[in-house]
């Protein structure tokens, strides 16, 4: 009993600490709660997996609601590059450690020992599920003003960012991100005489292909199959 009471006193501080006068304390315990310790204490428990669903959404929501007031003169494909590197799980761990959210997530102690709140999906999925605690608790106001406050500077540091139109660049920055690995591109054939000739390559992660393009240069061709493998990975419209 002592010890839940230090560790609700605990969590109250720390949201304090990054602008959040919680309402409701439980609803942010939850968000913190991984489903290893949850299922310490209810094998059926998903712990805090509910509220990252509905935390992706809101954060979703709201960085394409500030892009399309902001940067409306954007087209449509670019807006949703930057939004996918704003949202992509090591973006997420970096905008958890900055509010020092590994020292609250409540884990099993193997996990804790795994090193558990220094992993990128741990890190990422729990801010998720603090965003969506954030809405459930103060509103869609309250949780639009909070992320951009911790966006801003993020968001505009991607529109100067280059490689943002360059489809290659910008797959690996995702792919390294979400699977720790590097895509690379295979030339699988080419047709035509040579003043006229066309190019068919493929992009692999591992042993995998993951995606296709075509093009009138080899060069072409790799951004092609970049493209569209961006669209098939993260649903973008290019």
């Amino acid at each position: 009993m002592k010890n839940r009471k230090l560790q609700r006193t605990n969590v109250k501080n720390w949201l304090k600490s990054i602008d959040i006068n919680a309402v409701d304390l439980d609803i942010y315990i939850q968000s913190l709660t991984h489903r290893s310790h949850a299922r310490l204490i209810n094998i059926k428990s998903r712990g805090n997996e509910q509220l990252e669903f509905l935390g992706d959404s809101v954060l979703s929501f709201i960085i394409t609601s500030y892009l399309y007031k902001e940067y409306g003169h954007f087209n449509e494909g670019k807006m949703a590059k930057i939004r996918a590197f704003l949202i992509n799980k090591k973006m997420l761990s970096e905008m958890a450690r900055e509010i020092k959210i590994g020292q609250q997530i409540l884990l099993s102690e193997n996990e804790g020992l795994c090193g558990g709140r220094e992993k990128v999906s741990i890190l990422a999925d729990s801010f998720e599920a603090l965003i969506g605690a954030v809405y459930i608790d103060k509103g869609i106001d309250f949780a639009f003003n909070w992320v951009l406050k911790r966006y801003k500077k993020k968001i505009e540091d991607m529109i100067k960012k280059p490689g943002i139109l360059d489809y290659k660049t910008y797959l690996q920055e995702v792919i390294q991100a979400d699977y720790s690995k590097l895509a690379r591109y295979k030339l699988v054939r080419s047709r035509g005489p040579d003043h006229d000739k066309f190019f068919y390559s493929v992009v692999m992660l591992g042993d995998k292909v993951i995606g296709k393009g075509e093009g009138k240069s080899k060069k072409e061709s790799e951004q092609d199959a970049a493209k569209n493998t961006l669209k098939k990975l993260y649903n973008l419209k290019l």
